[in-house]
């Protein structure tokens, strides 16, 4: 029985962070992602999409996307990390009298983007996306959330593959991904229009197996 509860206690968070549920009326994530998604870089490191400034439309299609998903989750740091990191965002989260009104919100990590159709569902695979506030890069905050995001895969979703695709441009993305144990399945070529040249995609994923293998 101990082992059927080895876990469960701290299901929705890691060691400093903190997973809530993505809903479309979630105005904190909104507004977080109004910040985000209108930066160029941003769009840059992860999208195919042509770069351009984002209106509520984009917000509001993004937003339907993360709720409708297998799971999307904002990435919320912990109140003693929060204490860590003075910057305004933190500021904008507190009342006057210096108490947390709002969680905040660094990031968000997402299953199956905008949901897993029934007729896929038996091969129990889905893809994994990322994105981190500028501000919060080289923190470890990335690799924390995304090893929490398998786990859940793999514990509770059932899944037998996670896979992803990332622009080789996107060196510290690549070098992430290999060191968690995902594997390289594909190059596709000139995938990715952007600043007057071709790039490259990469495809690479993860199985059940070699997960189990990397937590023993």
């Amino acid at each position: 029985m101990d082992a059927f509860f080895d876990g469960l206690s701290n299901a929705f968070s890691s060691q400093r962070l903190y997973y809530t549920k993505a809903d479309e009326g979630d105005e904190n994530l909104r507004e977080f992602l109004s910040r985000v998604e209108y930066d160029p870089t941003t769009q840059a490191l992860v999208s195919t999409n042509l770069l351009r400034p984002k209106g509520k439309a984009d917000i509001e299609d993004t937003m339907k996307g993360l709720s409708g998903s297998l799971l999307g989750v904002s990435i919320c740091l912990k109140s003693e990390e929060k204490a860590k990191q003075i910057d305004n965002q933190t500021k904008q989260t507190q009342s006057p009298d210096g108490k947390t009104t709002r969680p905040t919100i660094i990031g968000f990590v997402v299953l199956g983007w905008g949901g897993i159709p029934a007729s896929q569902v038996v091969n129990r695979r889905a893809s994994i996306g990322i994105s981190l506030s500028s501000e919060y890069h080289g923190k470890g905050y990335g690799r924390e959330a995304f090893n929490w995001m398998l786990d859940w895969a793999f514990r509770y979703a059932g899944l037998h593959t996670v896979f992803l695709n990332v622009f080789p441009y996107n060196e510290k993305a690549v070098r992430l991904y290999k060191s968690l144990g995902f594997v390289q399945e594909g190059h596709l070529r000139e995938t990715k229009y952007f600043n007057r040249k071709w790039h490259d995609e990469l495809l690479f994923a993860i199985t059940e197996d070699e997960w189990e293998k990397i937590r023993g």
